[in-house]
């Protein structure tokens, strides 16, 4: 069995063992600073695992999840992610490598409208739930859209951080809009992901 396949199970399993256990530290952040209309965000970190700046982190290519949709086709959305993602993680002076192999942590996620994916199955399968109920219906131009981001030591497996976030996802909007949402939406999640000395 590679290695690839085995850390693959391992992430599964503690992803399991997380959503079970209740011994992390929860923060549901609503920032002063950072209003977003229709946006929740919940993080969980475990208070025992100290991640340093200087780190190395790499994707964890199996254990991206981007449910496409054909509204969107024409939306570099899953790019626009990606691109935030690994801003954020220079920004807190980790060092982005393009291996997962050497990698000190392993970075991974999941981003799904709700007709992909809904309340029931991310509670189900990642045991972390922001909740947000303010969005719209009987409005064919806007869907609940959430986005989950975890990082994981590769060595253990251990789940050091996870972050949810749960947005009205906007089909018509300009690519500009989009893109400062995206934006703002993780440097909201990543608010959340301590990164020590």
């Amino acid at each position: 069995m590679s290695f690839k396949i085995k850390l693959l199970y391992k992430f599964t399993f503690f992803t399991l063992i997380s959503a079970i256990t209740v011994s992390c530290v929860t923060e549901t952040v609503e920032s002063p600073r950072m209003k977003f209309p229709e946006t929740a965000v919940i993080s969980v970190q475990d208070p025992n695992i100290f991640v340093t700046k200087g780190s190395t982190i790499a994707w964890l290519p199996e254990a991206v999840r981007f449910y496409k949709d054909e509204r969107l086709q024409n939306a570099p959305v899953k790019a626009l992610i990606e691109k935030e993602i690994v801003k954020n993680l220079i920004a807190k002076e980790m060092i982005y490598v393009d291996s997962v192999n050497g990698a000190k942590y392993a970075i991974a996620y999941t981003a799904a409208l709700e007709s992909s994916l809904d309340d029931s199955a991310i509670i189900r399968k990642f045991g972390l739930l922001p909740g947000n109920s303010q969005v719209p219906t009987g409005d064919d131009n806007i869907e609940k859209g959430t986005l989950i981001i975890y990082v994981f030591e590769n060595k253990t497996s251990d789940i050091v951080w996870r972050s949810a976030a749960q947005v009205s996802v906007k089909f018509d909007m300009s690519e500009e809009e989009r893109s400062a949402r995206v934006q703002r939406v993780l440097a909201e999640m990543f608010q959340t992901f301590t990164v020590v000395e």
